[in-house]
């Protein structure tokens, strides 16, 4: 008779392996991503399961420790975590299960279980996070877009499609992807993955549910415009943004004039969104503020767009500052890519690409969950702890925490905090870098056509 996460069996070495799976598998973690977080995930997605080897808390961590490991590989992942059980239980040596049976099993557990994952973890992360993202009483919400890259399997450029350029179609399917992340703490409160075509505004639009009212969204000017303005006022959000690049700025009314580059005026809102929602106005007050900095190396006049029309209570000087900190959340999703291996996904089903993005970002958060626990044990601000090391660190702790007796496993937690907390970075608000390459590449032709193609017509030449 079987039940909800639970079945008798008859095999008491197959009990005890999965016993000490669970015990050993990614203890650095466990803490901020504890196993009833799993399994109320599973509740509320009314997934039912066997007490399997493989049960979702294993295959969540395994997917993790993928995000996290340097080869970013389930392959690699799982041999991890198997030598860890191994190390504990030398009787398991020799039954780790095969390829298939692993791959099976992140086929089994559901999407749904990976997305109330993530949503469990952002809102106790925001809870934890408590006042450190606030500012003159409203809280920074920072937004971006990226795109992820996948195998170039037919079943994925239906999901997703891709790119065109003057040569043709893109060779891989690509994703398009927004995030909201908190802008100190750097957490991301909710994302959404869409197929090439579809807009980053729409996909905003999906999440904007996610956010409280009251919080303060920052984004660039992808996501400015007077129609998108009235939607965030009317998710109760306040705004600032990059004035948007068809902004005709020396037509805009002055209304009201703080200095020469800060004065509130009224956008019009184009009257083919109006035919669309009739309860549009037509016309909606903003602040424009004139900003000059160093953007990329180069002293650039960038104009903003905020709903904050007091100047007394909002100072422009304070909300530019806010805003060239938005680079803060190109920083996260470069942590995503790069350091989480996010930017050229592995599975080649549009379910499994969106669970692989999924398990990313809960890594994600599971790093700055400890981050933030580290900063605020050792009273240092989140965004100047090394995220880089921070992740070094739960990987190289995970396997001393594997081996070590229960009793000392909180000894060993804080320790880790304490090495979390000691990697910190300078304060480097000028900083810049070349998107440029210092040593040379191969000089090896590209692969125009898969390696299976490739081998074919060498064979028939």
């Amino acid at each position: 008779m079987s039940f909800r996460g639970c079945i008798v069996r008859s095999d008491p070495r197959q009990e005890e392996i999965g016993r000490v799976l669970k015990s050993v598998t990614l203890n650095s973690v466990r803490k901020v991503l504890p196993d009833r977080a799993v399994d109320t995930a599973c509740q509320a997605a009314d997934y039912e399961y066997r007490q399997r080897l493989l049960v979702p808390v294993v295959v969540v961590l395994h997917m993790v420790m993928a995000a996290l490991s340097p080869e970013g590989s389930f392959a690699a992942s799982w041999s991890s975590l198997w030598c860890r059980l191994v190390g504990a239980l030398p009787g398991a040596a020799g039954r780790s299960p095969d390829s298939g049976a692993l791959s099976k099993a992140r086929r089994r557990l559901p999407l749904k279980v990976f997305e109330r994952v993530f949503e469990w973890l952002s809102k106790q992360f925001q809870a934890q996070a408590g006042v450190t993202d606030m500012w003159r009483g409203l809280r920074q919400v920072l937004v971006d877009g990226t795109h992820v890259s996948m195998p170039a399997t037919p079943e994925l450029f239906a999901a997703f499609d891709c790119g065109r350029g003057k040569h043709g179609s893109f060779r891989y399917p690509i994703a398009r992807v927004v995030t909201l992340a908190l802008a100190e703490s750097m957490g991301v409160i909710a994302y959404k993955m869409g197929g090439y075509l579809t807009s980053e505004k729409s996909l905003l639009r999906d999440i904007l549910g996610r956010l409280s009212p009251g919080d303060l969204l920052i984004g660039d000017r992808g996501f400015a415009g007077a129609n998108l303005y009235v939607e965030y006022l009317r998710a109760g959000l306040q705004f600032v943004t990059r004035a948007h690049q068809r902004l005709k700025l020396g037509r805009l009314p002055r209304i009201k004039s703080f200095s020469e580059g800060d004065f509130v005026t009224e956008l019009k809102v184009n009257p083919a969104y109006i035919r669309q929602d009739p309860s549009l106005p037509k016309k909606l007050p903003v602040r424009v503020i004139k900003v000059e900095a160093r953007v990329r190396g180069k002293h650039e006049v960038i104009w903003l767009v905020t709903s904050l029309l007091d100047a007394a209570a909002y100072p422009a000087a304070e909300i530019a500052e806010l805003y060239l900190r938005r680079w803060r959340i190109e920083g996260s999703i470069r942590e995503l890519k790069v350091g989480m291996g996010a930017d050229v996904l592995r599975s080649k089903s549009p379910d499994g690409v969106r669970k692989e993005l999924a398990a990313r970002m809960i890594a994600l958060n599971v790093v700055h969950s400890i981050v933030i626990e580290a900063a605020g044990k050792h009273g240092l601000q989140p965004v100047r702890i090394s995220f880089v090391n921070a992740t070094r660190a739960v990987v190289n702790f995970a396997a001393a925490m594997a081996s070590a007796p229960v009793r000392t496993l909180p000894t060993l937690y804080d320790a880790m905090l304490t090495e979390v907390a000691s990697n910190t970075v300078p304060h480097r608000p000028d900083r810049i870098e070349p998107r440029a390459l210092r040593r040379e590449k191969n000089n090896y032709p590209a692969l125009r056509s898969t390696r299976a193609d490739w081998r074919a017509a060498q064979l028939r030449a």
